[in-house]
């Protein structure tokens, strides 16, 4: 995939907006665990985050990668709209 194809900035538009939503959705839940809870994300004490905050993000960006990449790929002529 070509960096200058139409598929290829979409794929990087994609990446670029599910990340952005993954880090949203970490926020949202650290929100709900500080505010409603009481606890924060870091349950085991040490103050660093689990794994699972870590990998919400990145695969949030693959997501957002390959839905933007086949949403490009597809003729908005066709009438094929499923």
């Amino acid at each position: 995939m070509n960096a200058n194809s139409p598929s290829g900035r979409a794929a990087l538009v994609g990446l670029l907006v599910g990340g952005a939503a993954g880090f949203l959705l970490i926020e949202v839940a650290g929100v709900l665990f500080a505010f409603v809870l009481g606890r924060s994300l870091a349950l085991d004490g040490t103050g660093e985050p689990p794994p699972a905050v870590l990998a919400v993000p990145v695969v949030c960006a693959v997501i957002g990668a390959v839905a933007g990449a086949r949403l490009a790929g597809r003729d908005p002529r066709s009438g094929n709209r499923g």
